[in-house]
């Protein structure tokens, strides 16, 4: 396996990210203006409950749902099989508790590994990092979702360390890229409805770059996987 899987998701995301855009930039917006609320909340004893409950809200319903229908989008644009967009509201919607337990036992599992010298957390992360697509794509259970994923990575195991590890730096330099400039952005900032308003778009590029790079480079890595399941 090689970096085929990866360019062939970039090439694929060039071809189609306005319909791709258009559909999802207002849910981003939606997510960003949650999460920079709630940071704001957070921050301030008057309305620090409010701030946990918008945390608990958007890591239980909002991100979940998302992350289904980035996916279920992507999916369908891949193939030129787009749908009503009702349709990925709906079928999002019904994933969302199944895609917030998913992540939550894949974190525990992964923070666990960390914990234990690190490369156990690692070499979890890369065999399970494609557990969402089988419950998502494929309507697979939770448990189902994590051994298919656990199968299907059997070969080529450096391989899909490779990956994990391409995936979790580009998200550290998007994210460094993000605040560096956000920071910037808000040291020349006046009020605070600029830094607010600045927190908001520096989220709103943060979420769309982790859900591309998920949709894209690597569902196209979860396909070649696809094809290449031992037997």
């Amino acid at each position: 396996m090689t970096i085929a899987p990866l360019l062939e998701g970039f090439k694929c995301f060039l071809e189609t990210y306005k319909k791709f855009t258009l559909l999802t930039i207002p849910i981003f917006i939606f997510l960003s203006l949650l999460v920079s609320s709630g940071d704001a909340y957070l921050s301030d004893e008057r309305y620090f409950t409010w701030g946990v409950l918008l945390f608990i809200f958007t890591n239980l319903f909002v991100i979940p749902f998302l992350t289904a229908f980035c996916i279920l989008l992507a999916f369908d644009l891949q193939n030129k099989s787009l749908k009503e967009s009702i349709g990925y509201y709906l079928v999002s919607f019904q994933l969302i508790l199944k895609v917030f337990l998913l992540g939550l036992v894949t974190a525990l599992l992964v923070i666990g590994g960390l914990i234990l010298f690190i490369i156990p957390g690692i070499y979890l992360a890369s065999r399970l990092l494609y557990s969402p697509y089988f419950l998502i794509l494929e309507g697979q259970t939770v448990l189902g979702s994590l051994d298919n994923s656990w199968q299907t990575t059997k070969r080529n195991q450096k391989d899909y360390i490779f990956y994990l590890i391409y995936y979790w730096l580009s998200l550290i330099l998007i994210t460094f890229f993000t605040l560096s400039i956000t920071s910037a952005l808000s040291s020349n900032s006046g009020p605070n409805s600029d830094l607010f308003f600045i927190n908001i778009i520096g989220n709103t590029f943060l979420s769309y770059a982790q859900l591309v790079l998920i949709s894209y480079p690597i569902l196209f890595i979860y396909k070649k996987t696809k094809t290449s399941k031992p037997l």
